[in-house]
């Protein structure tokens, strides 16, 4: 099970990483987006090698799991 959640975070860290290059190549790249993709895929680099590292000492570990976070603006005031 660990196996293949690894598999899936290193896949979505590759396509982030895709999308970044793709963005960079662009003539007038949005550097804020590019911003938010790094941090992403500082993110999941992070989680693999949490992952990895409780693996090595074979201790159970809670797998800690990257969000996706909204963009909507949060509106206030509002019950």
């Amino acid at each position: 099970m660990k196996d293949q959640f690894l598999k899936a975070l290193r896949n979505r860290r590759a396509k982030v990483a895709a999308s970044i290059e793709a963005e960079q190549a662009r003539p007038a790249p949005d550097h804020l987006k590019v911003g938010m993709m790094k941090k992403m895929r500082l993110r999941l680099r992070d989680q693999i090698e949490f992952i990895e590292r409780m693996n090595r000492n074979g201790q159970p570990s809670v797998v800690p799991v990257v969000r996706r976070r909204s963009f909507r603006p949060v509106l206030q005031g509002r019950s």
